[in-house]
């Protein structure tokens, strides 16, 4: 096959749907390769591959590779058949990239630093409001008792410590838990 009949597209998923986002000649498999290293890192894009595309125009057919898929190990790449070999695997499905979208994995999204840190922070102010309040009610239940002094205020530390625990542990599984 002659070289103008193939070329590299570097395709994006957005909102669920995969678009071509650029095309290079047949000498552009390293710039397709490294737009889609750069589209990877942008929050706009799902996902982005690099596929090759293959017209022969003696069957009139096009054939796509997979060249590149952010995530994929080094061993798990296809690789590309030769030029002379083509209309020998044109018959094989596995070199054919199937563009099945629910078989493809979405990576899954990180939450920023700042966002980590708010959260805990809230989590942090709520439980100690709820220790707040705990402690209030216990140090009017202590002052009738029979305890004083250094007593009382060693039960109050102790209602005010497992009040706000108690609360902070539920509220950090929730908030904090792994993203779905």
């Amino acid at each position: 096959m002659a070289s103008e009949n193939k070329h590299y597209e570097v395709m994006v998923k957005q909102g669920g749907r995969w678009e071509i986002h650029a095309r290079h000649d047949a000498n552009g498999k390293e710039a397709a390769i490294n737009e889609a290293k750069i589209l990877d890192g942008q929050k706009h894009v799902e996902a982005v591959k690099v596929i090759q595309e293959v017209y022969d125009p003696e069957d009139g057919t096009s054939r796509e590779f997979n060249v590149y898929t952010p995530g994929q190990s080094q061993g798990a790449k296809r690789k590309m058949p030769p030029p002379g070999a083509a209309k020998a695997h044109s018959a094989k499905k596995e070199d054919h990239v199937d563009l099945d979208l629910s078989k493809l994995k979405i990576p899954k999204k990180r939450r920023s630093f700042s966002s980590l840190i708010l959260r805990m922070i809230g989590i942090a102010a709520f439980s100690a409001v709820v220790a707040a309040m705990f402690t209030f009610f216990a140090a009017m239940v202590l002052e009738d008792s029979g305890l004083k002094g250094n007593a009382q205020l060693n039960m109050l530390i102790i209602v005010g410590l497992v009040s706000f625990v108690i609360a902070a542990i539920p509220m950090a599984i929730v908030f904090l838990g792994e993203e779905k």
